[in-house]
């Protein structure tokens, strides 16, 4: 969980907005069922609704929130990321599969940990 909060942090993200927790744990879940059909409505915010003991809507919110400052503070990292050009704020299904591909391909060529 520290690549991915460390990964967030390279967007100039701080603890100041909720979804600052939120995402990595969503990220986490997208790299384990990478590969199967992820569904971030049933997969991911209805899991992090109840540990976090808020409402599914708010999960997805706050994720948003944080991805759109993201894109706001460093869109060239993200595009790095992404792979590509991107014309707009990517989505949070968008955001958990690029993400989730790039970390898992820096893992296996032993660069996952240097974010």
């Amino acid at each position: 969980m520290n690549t991915e909060i460390e990964l967030i942090r390279k967007f100039n993200i701080t603890s100041r907005y909720k979804g600052y927790y939120l995402l990595p744990e969503a990220i986490q879940i997208a790299i384990e069922n990478y590969g199967c059909c992820l569904k971030i409505t049933k997969d991911i915010y209805p899991v992090l609704a109840q540990r976090h003991g808020i409402p599914y809507k708010r999960v997805e919110r706050n994720i948003r929130t944080v991805i759109e400052k993201c894109w706001e503070n460093n869109r060239t990292f993200m595009e790095e990321i992404a792979g590509k050009e991107l014309e707009i704020c990517p989505s949070n299904g968008q955001f958990f599969d690029f993400v989730a591909y790039w970390m898992l391909k820096n893992s296996e060529s032993g660069k996952g940990k240097s974010v």
